[in-house]
């Protein structure tokens, strides 16, 4: 029998996995927020290189996990919002996690993710995975997506795999659910490994862009110095990753990243998520893709200054798109009021 799946976050990513959850036969009930009234009226279109064109994604659609719950209980429930730490994500997924049967799978970028997630449902299966999905949301329930898709999965914490009893098989019966239903899916053992790989290019190509308001390669062409910076915040990640003892991150590896962009060039390039965030005026992942990895790196002995220099003007752009008046710079009073002070 098809696992029963609730989904939180239905937006780009979040809409190509309904798509493959329900191409897999399985149940499937998705939360909206923005794109709500248009997916509840008609659903999803889907246009993929990689899976058609006019493609209907018709789940059932919710406004709240807390309604989901009245159709429960799930045996997967699917996080695919943005890991913001002020969101509180595992306390509002709580009213869907059914002890004893509810798998949790974290859709997410970053590092560090899983703690809150860990912490609020110890008895909960915990599937941590990296995704590749070139896709965006156009308009509400309306997603394009490119001729690429890979999922790579594992356990949180990597041991449970093999030590905690119903977790392996929720792993496995999850790779191969994602699997049937059209996904390049992989599992690892030690999926926190491929976060750090991952973060090659988050803790890098997200900041820079969204700083510089400029795609990858317009950044590139912007002066001599550009790829340098790139190169210099992916061997930081190297010289982290390596001392966490994952080996598979070489700084040859943080070259083969970079020169992927630099064969972008004469093109369009890529638009990350964080400079997607900063032209929407949305919260940007600065937490998990810098200010998680560089407490890491303080842990570990190395430094990492390029990476919090960027942190702090990425903070900075975050607190200001969040806080300032349209057309005006952030003031000072008004980051005090918003943070529970007082105007002087």
């Amino acid at each position: 029998m098809a696992p029963k799946i609730l989904l939180h976050g239905s937006g780009a990513i979040g809409t190509i996995y309904v798509y493959l959850l329900l191409q897999a036969g399985c149940s499937v009930t998705a939360v909206c927020r923005s794109n709500y009234d248009a997916a509840k009226a008609h659903g999803f279109t889907l246009n993929s290189a990689l899976y058609g064109q006019n493609k209907h994604v018709r789940p059932t659609i919710v406004r709240t996990p807390s309604e989901a719950a009245q159709t429960g209980p799930y045996d997967y429930v699917i996080v695919c919002t943005k890991a913001l730490p002020e969101a509180k994500t595992a306390e509002v997924i709580r009213p869907v996690v059914t002890e004893g049967r509810t798998t949790i799978v974290l859709i997410q970028n970053g590092i560090g993710i899983e703690e809150e997630f860990a912490a609020a449902f110890p008895h909960a299966p915990l599937l941590s995975t990296v995704v590749y999905l070139p896709t965006t949301q156009t308009s509400p329930g309306h997603v394009e997506m490119g001729a690429f898709e890979l999922l790579e999965v594992g356990t949180f914490p990597a041991a449970a795999y093999v030590e905690r009893k119903g977790v392996r098989e929720a792993c496995d019966e999850f790779v191969s659910v994602v699997k049937r239903g059209g996904s390049n899916v992989r599992w690892y053992a030690e999926i926190q490994e491929q976060r750090w790989s991952k973060l090659l290019v988050n803790a890098s190509w997200n900041p820079i862009c969204a700083l510089s308001l400029s795609r990858d390669v317009a950044f590139l062409d912007s002066s001599p110095a550009a790829g340098k910076l790139v190169k210099d915040v992916m061997e930081e990640v190297v010289n982290v990753a390596q001392a966490l003892g994952y080996r598979g991150i070489t700084h040859a590896l943080a070259q083969k990243q970079l020169e992927r962009a630099m064969q972008r060039k004469g093109g369009k390039g890529v638009e990350p998520s964080m400079l997607a965030d900063v032209l929407a005026e949305r919260r940007m992942e600065v937490e998990v893709i810098l200010g998680n990895p560089i407490q890491v790196a303080k842990r570990v002995g190395v430094a990492a200054p390029v990476m919090e220099t960027l942190y702090a003007l990425a903070k900075a752009l975050d607190e200001a798109m969040a806080l300032r008046q349209r057309g005006k710079s952030l003031a000072g009073d008004e980051t005090r009021v918003a943070k529970g002070g007082l105007p002087s």
